[in-house]
């Protein structure tokens, strides 16, 4: 087609036999035919649909953290309590990372946060039974909590590592809101880690110092009953 079709008349123009080039007068007149056309309905989307999602989004993700704050100080008491400070670090951290790099908040990124919380979490909840193992074995609190940190280490490194390479995979070769997911979950892996090792040990030694008996007591007897 050689020209803005206008008017109605146009050409078009190629190496066409005759009959192609009568197939091509028929199709081009069984698609004009002569009905008119009534508007039924006309939708318009708005932007209002996808900040309705991320606010939805949002929304399960606070409450995800809290049932999850519940959890922990329901479970370990004191310690969960340390877990709980060091989980609100972890929040502040990320949130502050993301901000420094004007990181766009997408559903994906939401989701990659979320489970960087649940990662964050569980790296405490590692510690916290290596802990209560080493108490278990008749070691004071102190050394139980340098041991348990020890021990619980490698565990967690190899964890997060492994999760980490996933991440960049999906950086390098997705796209779009698969990067999105990508970078939130990965600078959430990283900052997991610096709470759960610095973080969390610099707040249990903190609780040491103001309540030994009652840390050790609930590191020893708190949470559920186990068979």
């Amino acid at each position: 087609i050689r020209e803005p079709i206008l008017e109605g008349r146009a050409q078009i123009t190629g190496n066409f036999t005759i009959e192609e080039a009568r197939h091509m007068v028929v199709l081009l007149q069984e698609g004009s035919l002569p009905i008119p056309m009534n508007v039924m309905e006309i939708r318009n989307i708005g932007p209002t649909l996808g900040q309705d999602s991320i606010e939805r989004s949002f929304r399960a993700g606070v409450i995800g953290v809290i049932l999850v704050f519940v959890f922990m100080l329901a479970y370990y008491k004191l310690p969960g309590f340390v877990a709980d400070l060091a989980l609100v670090a972890y929040v502040v951290i990320l949130l502050g990372v993301l901000s420094a790099i004007n990181a766009v908040l997408t559903l994906p990124g939401i989701a990659g946060i979320i489970l960087s919380v649940g990662m964050a979490v569980d790296a405490n909840v590692l510690i916290f039974e290596r802990i209560k193992e080493e108490i278990a074995d008749g070691k004071r609190l102190r050394s139980a909590i340098t041991s348990g940190f020890s021990r619980a280490f490698s565990t967690i490194f190899d964890s997060n590592l492994t999760t980490l390479i996933t991440t960049v995979v999906l950086f390098y070769v997705g796209t779009g809101a698969v990067r999105g997911f990508a970078v939130t979950l990965g600078l959430g892996i990283l900052a997991s880690m610096f709470t759960a090792i610095v973080v969390t040990r610099t707040l249990l030694n903190i609780a040491v110092e103001l309540s030994p008996e009652t840390l050790a007591k609930h590191f020893s007897m708190g949470g559920f009953k186990r068979t």
